[in-house]
């Protein structure tokens, strides 16, 4: 039991030290994810030994420490996971009021997009060091449900019919891919830039999969998808040097 409290408060100090002795921290910053990794395997294993309720509180703590350990020092990591956690947190304890068991919000993906994107305009008044990290994280809690949703219908809370789900979220997809990509270019962002344009690429491969594989042939397929591939890598390309020589 000692050893179980004293995990995170042994690596917060060899964090500490590092971070004091050491020019770069970087050995600093792998004690703090350390330090959390430690946080939230001793509040799991005190749940365990005192057999407490689940709930998903827990999930407010590790995001709250991990804020708590990288935002005095502006490490990148450990700022991202505890945004991370936060969101998830958001997330289930919305379907938790619901009536729905928090423990299915990956099942149940609408919450987490909700809460990453309610949470994305806080990210630009993160410290200029933790911007571009608390950013990424949020755009890929806020793309990657939305494109599981634009092809599985099943996992949506909306109480509509599988066809028109599909559809709507697929037109909200492209819409979210063009205005991403956009708003990177236009603030000569390179990360927004390129979560948007990989988004998009996804998105493609996912829709060329639907409309073409049950009836195309295969080389055919594979051969437009290998030009629609270079094609976009090349404009990605274009974007990011005009991004790059805008914010110049």
């Amino acid at each position: 039991m000692v050893l179980l409290t004293a995990g995170p408060l042994v690596a917060i100090a060899a964090m500490i030290a590092a971070g004091t002795i050491e020019r770069t921290r970087y050995i600093a910053a792998v004690m703090a994810v350390v330090a959390c990794g430690a946080f939230v395997l001793q509040t799991v294993l005190l749940g365990q030994i005192f057999n407490l309720r689940s709930s998903p509180h827990p999930l407010l703590l590790w995001g709250l420490f991990a804020l708590a350990v990288a935002y005095p020092w502006r490490f990148v990591l450990p700022f991202a996971l505890g945004l991370m956690s936060l969101v998830f947190y958001a997330a289930a304890v919305s379907l938790w009021a619901g009536g729905v068991q928090w423990v299915s919000v990956m099942e149940r993906p609408e919450p987490l997009m909700v809460a990453a994107a309610v949470m994305l305009p806080f990210a630009a008044h993160s410290p200029r060091e933790l911007v571009s990290g608390a950013r990424a994280v949020l755009l890929v809690l806020i793309l990657g449900p939305l494109l599981f949703l634009s092809g599985i219908a099943d996992v949506s809370l909306l109480a509509w019919s599988p066809s028109a789900i599909r559809v709507t979220y697929q037109i909200l997809a492209a819409v979210v891919a063009v205005a991403v990509i956009a708003i990177g270019v236009r603030r000569s962002q390179d990360d927004v830039i390129l979560i948007g344009g990989l988004f998009a690429g996804a998105f493609l491969l996912t829709r060329f999969v639907d409309w073409w594989w049950d009836w195309m042939p295969r080389y055919l397929f594979f051969l437009i998808l290998a030009a629609v591939a270079l094609g976009w890598i090349w404009f990605l390309r274009v974007l990011r040097r005009h991004a790059s020589s805008g914010a110049s």
